[in-house]
């Protein structure tokens, strides 16, 4: 069995999203010093395009080189989504499975597909149906200037979705914000229920390289005070700014509580409030989660995202919106995850954190840490992984 995993192998990071999987994939592979599965190539000479012409932008002012980028942007889609650019020749036929993990990838390749008789898989990461992520938070420039635009994205998600063998998830929960989002979805699932495999999202795990008190201190902030945590894109999909309304109210019933939150400022900017700590990006992300109390996890939708299981490798509690593949752990009894519906039932559940004493958080610190370490290791993952691609072979 030779399986293809169209993810390109030179950039495969342990950042979040597919390449986060294909990582984790590939660094179990190596450890186990087995060569089942083969990685995707980057073209030297599109990166060499494209870094030369980052080069050229970064010298020009900045509203030169963000209308730059919008004007390029808009290019690139119109060529995309109007068919005029594909992937270089190539030949498939080596393979007996390809794995696709991007809608963009999958539909590039289209051409060199047609004749392809292997078995494709294909698995979505984003959120939302991707076509549907590509249109939000941009300039309108997009749409006054992309005819038909989201029609055309939706052309290219159904292609996936109708042109793969099987449709892979990390659970079932996580198809919600599919179902809820894309008629085409629940039409499609409803017809073709057997061509649905899961498998849960495993990574290794994270590790603080710092002390709480350490962490703390950089922020003036006192060790025994109530801190909470977000790491994360700060845009509507991830909820970033029902996050400030949630800590917003909750700071009105606690004024020994802070938070901590990194990522890049952008769409949306912190809460102004002297006790919101706003870091940016940060290389060490796993040190804030660990040295704080909760982590509050507010996705308007979700798909399963890999935080929450950084998290749970940390061994620390977690308050989250009830949706997406965040149902899963409730599902599954793991208590150290707490769930809301709403912005009040969210303020509650960090006051109840609060209030617990030392025991009852260290109940729940270790109930989450076991879970991850049988449930959700990147071990357990290519175990299911294989057992997969050896069910449909």
């Amino acid at each position: 069995m030779k399986v293809l995993v169209y993810l390109p192998e030179e950039k495969l990071t342990p950042k979040g999203g597919p390449l986060s999987v294909g990582y984790y994939y590939n660094e179990e592979m190596k450890r186990r010093n087995e060569h089942t599965l083969e990685f995707n190539h980057v073209s030297r000479s599109y990166e060499d395009l494209h870094r030369k012409g980052r080069l050229i932008t970064s010298r020009l002012p900045k509203w030169i080189n963000k209308f730059h980028r919008t004007i390029r942007g808009i290019i690139n889609r119109s060529n995309l989504l109007n068919g005029k650019i594909n992937a270089p020749e190539r030949d498939f036929s080596e393979y007996d499975i390809i794995h696709f993990h991007e809608s963009k990838d999958f539909y590039l390749e289209r051409e060199n597909l047609k004749n392809y008789h292997g078995i494709i898989l294909f698995q979505s990461h984003s959120p939302l149906p991707w076509g549907q992520e590509q249109c939000k938070d941009i300039s309108v420039w997009y749409g006054r200037l992309i005819p038909n635009m989201a029609k055309k994205y939706e052309a290219i998600d159904r292609y996936c979705f109708e042109r793969a063998d099987y449709i892979i998830f990390p659970c079932e929960e996580s198809e919600e914000p599919y179902i809820d989002n894309w008629g085409f979805f629940r039409d499609f699932k409803n017809s073709n229920p057997q061509k649905f495999r899961y498998v849960l999202t495993g990574i290794m795990p994270a590790k603080a390289k710092l002390s709480r008190k350490e962490v703390l201190s950089r922020y003036d902030i006192p060790n025994d005070d109530f801190v909470i945590s977000y790491v994360g894109r700060h845009n509507s999909v991830k909820g970033y700014d029902l996050l400030k309304e949630i800590v917003s109210e909750y700071f009105k019933t606690d004024e020994r509580s802070w938070v901590i939150s990194a990522g890049l400022e952008a769409p949306f900017t912190r809460l102004k409030h002297p006790r919101w700590k706003e870091i940016g990006f940060t290389n060490d992300p796993h040190s804030l989660i660990a040295a704080t109390d909760v982590f509050v996890l507010p996705n308007r939708v979700t798909y399963f995202d890999i935080v929450m299981i950084e998290i749970l490798s940390l061994g620390k509690i977690v308050i989250a919106s009830r949706t997406g593949g965040n149902k899963v752990f409730e599902k599954l009894g793991l208590e150290g995850v707490l769930l809301y519906d709403s912005i009040g039932e969210a303020v509650e559940l960090l006051s109840r954190v609060k209030n617990m004493t030392s025991d009852e958080k260290k109940c729940l610190c270790s109930a989450n840490l076991n879970f991850y370490k049988n449930k959700l290791s990147n071990s357990t993952m290519y175990d299911n992984y294989i057992k997969l691609l050896e069910s449909i072979y």
